[in-house]
């Protein structure tokens, strides 16, 4: 095998490979990353046998040919090469890599393991596929990962679930404690899919390998999700098990409404939680007329309290929440204003966005003392 390409775009190839290869043993062969040379055409494939990536970038090939090399490796020594074109080829079980101007400024040895030993990666029919804009999708994905449960002995919640609404596609991710939910509609037309519950970590891959602008594709087969994202192809297994009714866990008939600045509550809440006590991180909401009071409890450090604005006409409440589980939220709202219903200081509350858009979350308060 022997090839020469830029070596920034065979960077950028293995540091996103590297994501999905295995680190936890050197001499596994799902810690390396298959190089196929072929045609017009490097492509770089990797795997931890839950995930998968495959990319492939044009390059001038002399000697076609495939092999193995430890990815993570790889991926620091191009780092830290110029940004140059590079000779790349693979002699006596070593990939060797130097300057394509036959000059002596680096070389590199890295070796290699057969490829033959690399495992098949998975594949669906691409008539399963089915095409979302980059940035809707990937906006759901910020507004609902984030909600995820980090407790495995509830496997189920630490995923987040997408399933087709009518014509519209519904992103849930919940703790228990919280709940996230966006259901949007989109120009392209949405075939029926699988419902499922898709790791976080691939949908931060996902997200991280998007530009934002354009389509990708989406197929959902037999336990798991596979993406496509230009010349890119990912792939993970999904989270086995039931989803909670989430339906049932959003409030109906909330009677109670107040509606602030989104960002009048933000700046509260960053500055109250200065002095909250580290371990419950409770902060104070009290709500009267005209106005919303944010308050911390008295800690060895001290207190504070702040009052902003509020389009409030109810009784006198007094609610308790943490205040990172309420401001996570409330950032990703992108308007201006924010809208709080609630039955009684008590019980679950929605937070939205005002005027109302396809985003809200429910959460939890916490008992007042």
């Amino acid at each position: 095998m022997k090839f020469i390409c830029q070596s920034s775009v065979l960077r950028a190839e293995i540091e996103l490979a590297n994501s999905f290869s295995s680190s936890r043993n050197s001499l596994s062969i799902s810690s390396n990353v298959l190089l196929e040379a072929n045609g017009s055409l490097l492509t770089i494939k990797a795997t931890d046998q839950k995930i998968g990536f495959s990319s492939s970038i044009p390059v001038s090939i002399s000697v076609p040919g495939s092999t193995t090399v430890y990815c993570e490796k790889l991926s620091q020594l191009l780092k830290n090469i110029p940004d140059t074109e590079i000779d790349v080829s693979e002699e006596n079980g070593n990939l060797i890599i130097r300057p394509s101007d036959g000059s002596d400024s680096f070389i590199i040895n890295i070796k290699t393991i057969d490829a033959s030993k690399f495992p098949e990666l998975m594949s669906i029919d691409e008539r399963m596929y089915f095409s979302l804009t980059q940035r809707d999708f990937f906006d759901m994905i910020d507004k609902t990962s984030f909600a995820v449960a980090d407790d495995d002995s509830r496997h189920f919640l630490t995923g987040v679930y997408m399933e087709k609404k009518g014509d519209d596609v519904a992103m849930v991710a919940t703790d228990g404690k919280r709940l996230a939910y966006v259901c949007r509609h989109f120009e392209q037309t949405i075939p029926d899919f699988p419902s499922a519950i898709i790791p976080p970590r691939f949908l931060s891959l996902m997200r991280s390998m998007g530009s934002g602008e354009g389509l990708l594709s989406i197929g959902i087969k037999e336990g798991f999700i596979f993406a496509e994202i230009g010349e890119r192809t990912i792939y993970s297994s999904l989270i086995q098990g039931p989803y909670p009714a989430y339906e049932k866990v959003i409030p109906k008939g909330l009677d109670n409404t107040c509606i602030v600045k989104k960002e009048d509550v933000e700046k509260a809440i960053s500055l109250i939680s200065i002095l909250v006590e580290s371990k419950s991180k409770r902060i104070f909401i009290d709500l009267s007329e005209g106005k919303m009071t944010l308050s911390s409890e008295n800690t060895d450090f001290g207190d504070s309290h702040q009052s902003i604005p509020a389009s409030y006409s109810g009784a006198d409440v007094r609610m308790s929440f943490n205040c990172q589980l309420l401001l996570s939220p409330i950032k990703k709202m992108d308007s201006e204003y924010m809208r709080i219903m609630f039955s009684k200081p008590s019980s679950a509350m929605i937070f939205s966005s005002e005027p109302e858009r396809d985003y809200l979350f429910v959460l939890m308060p916490m008992q007042l003392q």
